[in-house]
């Protein structure tokens, strides 16, 4: 596609709370015979905007999502080509699914932008590869890469419609779901799990989900965020050529009230798993306890609001004895559509965007299939999963009123997470370093004695120096020197 044929999206971007859905409701009032498709981050956030919509009297709208129906896919689309509703609210997962060809004849209208990088690495056991897998897919033996069967299309999307809402079978549902869609690499393979001493699956995906098809078949596209030119989607759209325009969305601009108090906890500007999992001697905890780094970083900040509420955003495997702090309101990573926190003043996010080396080179081989700079597209996913999460993390409390009282307070990561999270506020919000405290120097084991340990730890559980050589894959002199080595 050439640049003189490219079609437009359009864009409004906008701070959160400043008025983008409101915008959208004014336009439905005024426009009484277009068709809207509506998609939202969460199941949440469209029963808000259903109570919007219905407040100025309109209510040809229909929601569909897992709440509503078994199969969302296939009744969104069967809905679609009927004369009503005027509105049509999903989620973002429900439009990725899509068949484009159903948008025609209606403006489609993204609230929030999705996240289109699909990779994905996990380990599934027997029970999950025979039952949801084995039976649809072959695997090439020499490079692990997995197809769908010849004849089993049919039964394979069946059973990805059946559990595609079951967040325990995710999994499985990214798998079978970027195998249907046929442009995505997938391996599949065998291996013996070094920490859990038996044999597992390891399920690979390279994958993206492509809005061209939404792009090229909807009547328009807008796409509604605080934070839209910093996404990977923008990204591909640039890539691929389309040309960006303001949408007709886009709120006035509002200044929030107050200045905000940004309190960074560590200098500089790195935060990892490692860091905040280090131990007094610079040693790395295999778990969170009262000892690590992070654990004092997360007790000073909440004592510091002195049983004030506050919003706090961290890791699954940070296991902070939150319950012993009942003014902590814990919230997830996406808080996209949490409004209900207007009389909060205060929030903590202490996460990182880290990815692991495999999910690095996941990154890496799937942004060349985008045909995505790899610097321009890591640091887009960099934003996402991080300097996003933080920024809406701060934005569900009371500032985003516009009418709060008092200046808000966030405890932040790093120096420059607190600097990023200034700009994207927009206005002059002061950054204080009370709580600032120096990186911890960390003394974890090198790849050699981790690889030593593992050894150690095979042969004891009878593996023979040849098994153990091919598992981690060096020759079989090296680990019989491995063998006799004290770490």
């Amino acid at each position: 596609m050439s640049l003189s044929e490219s079609k437009v999206i359009y864009v409004a971007e906008a701070t959160p709370g400043t008025g983008k859905t409101e915008q959208f409701i004014r336009e439905l009032d005024s426009a009484p015979y277009k068709r809207y498709l509506y998609a939202v981050p969460t199941k949440v956030l469209s029963k808000d905007v259903v109570r919007r919509i219905q407040a100025i009297g309109i209510n040809h709208i229909c929601v569909i999502n897992s709440d509503t129906h078994k199969h969302v896919t296939d009744t969104v689309e069967f809905s679609m080509l009927e004369d009503d509703p005027k509105v049509l609210i999903i989620t973002h997962k429900t439009l990725l699914d899509l068949d484009p060809c159903y948008l025609q004849d209606w403006i489609v209208v993204i609230d929030e932008v999705p996240s289109v990088a699909n990779n994905l690495t996990r380990d599934i056991g027997d029970h999950a590869y025979t039952n949801f897998l084995e039976k649809f897919i072959e695997i090439d033996s020499v490079s692990t890469k997995a197809s769908i069967k010849q004849g089993m299309t049919k039964e394979a999307r069946a059973i990805y419609s059946d559990v595609i809402d079951d967040k325990g079978m995710s999994t499985i549902t990214t798998c079978l779901g970027a195998l249907l869609r046929g442009k995505a690499d997938v391996f599949i393979k065998e291996y013996l799990s070094k920490k859990e001493r038996k044999w597992k699956w390891q399920v690979r995906v390279i994958d993206y989900f492509d809005l061209s098809g939404i792009y090229e078949h909807a009547l328009e596209t807008h796409i509604l965020g605080a934070n839209v030119t910093g996404t990977l989607a923008y990204q591909h759209a640039l890539t691929k050529g389309y040309t960006i325009a303001a949408s007709k969305f886009t709120p006035k601009y509002r200044r929030y009230k107050f200045e905000s108090y940004i309190y960074p906890l560590i200098g500089g500007s790195k935060v990892s798993k490692t860091m905040l999992l280090t131990l007094p001697d610079g040693s790395v905890a295999e778990e969170w306890n009262d000892r690590v780094y992070g654990h004092s970083l997360l007790r000073d900040a909440i004592e510091f609001v002195q049983g004030e509420p506050i919003l706090v955003q961290v890791h699954e495997w940070c296991k902070f004895p939150f319950e012993d702090y009942p003014n902590v309101l814990r919230i997830p990573f996406d808080a996209r559509g949490l409004n209900g926190y207007s009389d909060v003043h205060h929030t903590l996010s202490l996460i990182h965007g880290n990815p692991n080396p495999v999910d690095d080179q996941n990154n890496s081989e799937m942004l060349a299939k985008m045909a995505i700079c790899s610097v321009i597209g890591k640091q887009a996913l960099r934003n996402e999963r991080y300097r996003e999460l933080i920024f809406q993390a701060a934005t569900r409390s009371s500032i985003r009123t516009f009418t709060n009282d008092r200046p808000t307070v966030h405890f932040v990561p790093t120096e420059e997470s607190a600097r990023h999270l200034a700009f994207d506020l927009r206005g002059n919000h002061l950054i204080l370093k009370d709580l600032t405290r120096p990186a911890p120097h960390t003394r974890s084991r090198s790849k050699l004695e981790n690889n030593i340990l593992i050894a150690k730890g095979l042969s004891s559980n009878g593996l023979s120096a040849r098994k153990i050589a091919n598992l981690i894959g060096v020759s079989n002199r090296t680990v019989s020197l491995w063998l006799k080595q004290t770490v």
